[in-house]
This record gives C-alpha cells, sequence and structure tokens, in this order.
C-alpha cells in the first residue's frame, strides 16, 4: 500500500509541478463550462432580437400600487420598467414602423384598464371590494391588465410568462391587503407573511434553480469528468507507454499492479476535486445571478441540502472509477497513441448527446435507465436537485459502476499479464 501511494504522490506532483497544467486541468474548463452556461441567455436574446440589450417592460398607465408594488418588492426589480400614460403609448403607437420594431426587440408591454372612464385602476379595485364587503355576490370587477408581446420572438415570449408569474401574480394577491378596505377589515385578507421571510424566499427560489439544475448541472458534471478523465488517462498511460517510459517504471521493484493502482487513485482523486472546483463554480454562478434572468439556464437559489450533496459529491468518485476502467482498457486495447486518442475522445459525443436530451427531455427517467453504466449516474445527480432521489436507486447505481469498474479493470490487466 506505501508503495501505491508513492505512484500516486509522484503523479499527483506532476500534475502540481506545472500551473499551466494545474490552470488547464482543474479551472480552464470548468471556468469555459460555466462562461458558455452564462452567455447562452445573451446569444439567444441576440439571435432572437438582434440585440445584446434587454427590453424594458413598458407599463402603461400604471396605478399607484403598482409602482408602490416594485418599489417595495426585491423580486420585481429583476425587470427594468418604462412608464408611460396613455396619451404618450397612443402617440408611441402611431408609427407603426418603430413600434413593430421595438416588438421584434423583444419589447413587453403591461397596459392596465380600469374600464371604467370615471374611475382609475385603484379606484375600481377599492370600488369592487366596496360592493363584496357589502355581501353582494353579483359584483364584478372591470379591471383588467394586459400583456402583449411579440408571439415571433421566443424571448420576448418566455420574459412575458415570467413577468406574468413572478411579479403580476404576486401584485394581484397583494391588492387585497393594499385596497381590501373594508373586505380586508373583517378578516378576510390573504394570509400575510413578512416583506422579508429567508427560508421562504430561498425554499421558492430553490424549486426553480434546481429543477433548471437538474437538466443542467447533471450533463455538465459528466462531461467535466470524462474531458478531465480521459486527459490523464492519455497522459498517464498513453503517453508514457509510447515514450517507452512505462517499460522503464515497470523496471522498478514496484510491482505493475501497484504502480496502476497508484496511477488510478491519482487520477481519481484529482478528477473527483477538479469535478467538485466545476460544481462549486456553477453553485457560485447560481447565487451571482441576481437579476434572474428569464432565459438563464443556472436561475438565482440553486441549493442542496447537505444529504442531497453528498449523494452527489459520492456519485462523482464512483463515475470517474468507471470512467478510468473504460479509458485504461481502451488505452491497452490499441498500441497507435493517435488511435487512442480518437477511441477516448468519442465518448464525449454520447455526453453531449445525453446532455441535450436531459436538457429537454420533460419526462422522469425510466426503471430501465437506472441500470445503464454511468447514464445511471447522470440520472441520479439529476433526480438529487429534483428531490426525487430514493435510497435504492443510490445504493444500486453505486454497486453497479463500481462493480463493472472492477471487472473491466481484472479484464484488462490479467490479458496485460499473459501479453
Amino acid at each position: 500500500m506505501r508503495k501505491v501511494f508513492t505512484v500516486f504522490k509522484w503523479e499527483v506532483g506532476k500534475l502540481f509541478s506545472s500551473w499551466r497544467r494545474t490552470f488547464t486541468l482543474f479551472l480552464l474548463p470548468a471556468v469555459f463550462l460555466v462562461g458558455m452556461l452564462n452567455l447562452f441567455p445573451i446569444l439567444l436574446n441576440y439571435l432572437s432580437t438582434g440585440t445584446l440589450n434587454k427590453m424594458p417592460v413598458t407599463v402603461v398607465n400604471a396605478p399607484d400600487s403598482f409602482m408602490e408594488f416594485i418599489d417595495d418588492t426585491l423580486k420585481a426589480k429583476s425587470f427594468r420598467y418604462n412608464y408611460m400614460t396613455d396619451d404618450e403609448f397612443d402617440s408611441f403607437t402611431k408609427n407603426k414602423n418603430e413600434f413593430r420594431k421595438q416588438l421584434r426587440k423583444g419589447m413587453i408591454i403591461c397596459l392596465f384598464d380600469s374600464g371604467v372612464e370615471s374611475r382609475s385602476f385603484d379606484e375600481e379595485i377599492v370600488a369592487y371590494y366596496e360592493e363584496v364587503s357589502k355581501d353582494n355576490t353579483e359584483a364584478v370587477s372591470n379591471a383588467v391588465i394586459y400583456v402583449a408581446f411579440d408571439a415571433n420572438s421566443y424571448t420576448a415570449q418566455t420574459r412575458s410568462e415570467t413577468f406574468k408569474e413572478a411579479i403580476l401574480k404576486e401584485y394581484q394577491n397583494s391588492l387585497i391587503d393594499k385596497l381590501g378596505g373594508d373586505y380586508s377589515a373583517f378578516g378576510s385578507a390573504l394570509f400575510e407573511t413578512d416583506s422579508f421571510n429567508p427560508v421562504t424566499d430561498f425554499l421558492d427560489y430553490r424549486t426553480v434553480a434546481n429543477n433548471a439544475a437538474s437538466r443542467v448541472v447533471s450533463g455538465v458534471l459528466m462531461i467535466m469528468m470524462y474531458y478531465s478523465t480521459y486527459s490523464l488517462v492519455i497522459d498517464m498511460f498513453a503517453s508514457e507507454r509510447d515514450r517507452g517510459f512505462m517499460d522503464k517504471l515497470i523496471l522498478t521493484p514496484v510491482s505493475r499492479k501497484k504502480i496502476y493502482a497508484g496511477k488510478i487513485l491519482a487520477i481519481n482523486v484529482i478528477v473527483t476535486f477538479s469535478t467538485c472546483v466545476t460544481m462549486a463554480l456553477l453553485f457560485l454562478s447560481s447565487w451571482l445571478n441576481r437579476n434572474n434572468d428569464a432565459m438563464s439556464l443556472l436561475p438565482f437559489g440553486m441549493m442542496l441540502t447537505p444529504s442531497e450533496l453528498l449523494i452527489v459529491i459520492g456519485t462523482i468518485p464512483v463515475t470517474v472509477f468507471l470512467m478510468t476502467s473504460i479509458c485504461v482498457s481502451t488505452v491497452f486495447s490499441l498500441k497507435n497513441l493517435e488511435d487512442i486518442t480518437i477511441n477516448l475522445q468519442l465518448p464525449l459525443i454520447y455526453f453531449l448527446g445525453d446532455f441535450f436530451i436531459q436538457m429537454f427531455r420533460g419526462t422522469r427517467p425510466i426503471t430501465l435507465e437506472y441500470f445503464v453504466p454511468v447514464h445511471n449516474s447522470l440520472q441520479l445527480i439529476a433526480e438529487t436537485f429534483m428531490a426525487q432521489d430514493k435510497a435504492w436507486h443510490v445504493i444500486m447505481i453505486y454497486l453497479l459502476n463500481s462493480a463493472l469498474a472492477l471487472g473491466i479493470f481484472a479484464a484488462t490487466f490479467r490479458k496485460e499479464e499473459r501479453k
């Protein structure tokens, strides 16, 4: 065991002896992946609207209650607002070419209409609740909020849906407390919470963010794991054998099995640490995304409980162990370094495909998927982010992938010793 650890320290020391190699393995892929995830909404906005800037929500005839809601609600500040009166909006829409141009750029219009010429929007709401407080069961409010956007713009459509769900719905729920009058005083108001309740807010954010993370983070981690694994296997096994250095190592007093075991241990520890760095950057990216862009792949608030975090961290070395066995088996099955490199790069296509399938699928995995090696790790990480992991999934996936990796290593090295 001491000799295995000596080989392990030697391999790790080689990696950290050059800051370029360290940066290339640990930070460069992680920074690139996180950068691309954050660049995605900007590129999508540009392809959809032709501009890098996000259009503000144009609010027409905004009532005082809405203005106060925007000022008092932190979540509402994720959007920018451009306020117009009815006359200003009518004047703006007269220039049809300019109006259509703004719509194509992603303009969203929120128009408040009281439905009664003699009343403002807020006055119509107050009048409605006054009728309700008099037990008028036929009371009807004429107040309407219209939201308009370019239906051909995916970005505008998505932002408008987010605006309606996150801002307008909460604003409508607040009206009963602000304008409910006697009806509210009789105890029929909605349950009111503190304006800032960190537990409630974090859980609300977590629901949305973890749902997105289950589609994105699992695939990103799998790509990162395989990229790092095959890079190190080429460096520690294929390149050393191609240079003849592996033959010299085998002539040392350290047995072949212990040399291989030390290298495999080094690969697993290095890749596990590198993947954890990537995951930390993904969490940091999510928590820095305070504006909660509607198109963001990593919305604000991604969070795991301690048990969920342990499952994800535990899945990483098990998956890396299996990936290492597959890569090492490929190295010992081929002789030419170029052939080895090409064959080890091909699975990246599979992981990219798995990433996009996971990103756009709308159903939970079927039971059979938990028995597909490597792919089951992606599904386990995704389900953990969704808080849908089950104990038998975790145990079965860990045992299956570990047993398969040990079997591949045993068969590979047994064949190698016979040569």
